[in-house]
């Protein structure tokens, strides 16, 4: 390989350094357990609303969504 020279070392070392502050970040947010969007949430406490309300009715557009035909 070619001789480095100090900009080469240094870049190498920030990268090296962005990497595993990625890596850190990463893992914090895997320890962490998995975060819903409030868009995530608002969906199920919507649906749950819906179910409580109107469980018949909810639970037949769930199955004819279910037994639809799958478009591959």
């Amino acid at each position: 390989m070619y001789p480095l020279g100090w900009e080469q070392e240094l870049a190498r070392g920030r990268i090296a350094e962005a990497r595993a502050a990625a890596e850190e970040r990463n893992l914090a947010r895997l320890a962490a357990g998995p975060r819903l969007t409030l868009r995530a949430r608002m969906s199920r406490k919507l649906f749950q609303a819906a179910v409580a309300l109107e469980r018949d009715e909810t639970w037949r557009a769930v199955w004819e969504k279910l037994e639809a035909p799958r478009h591959s």
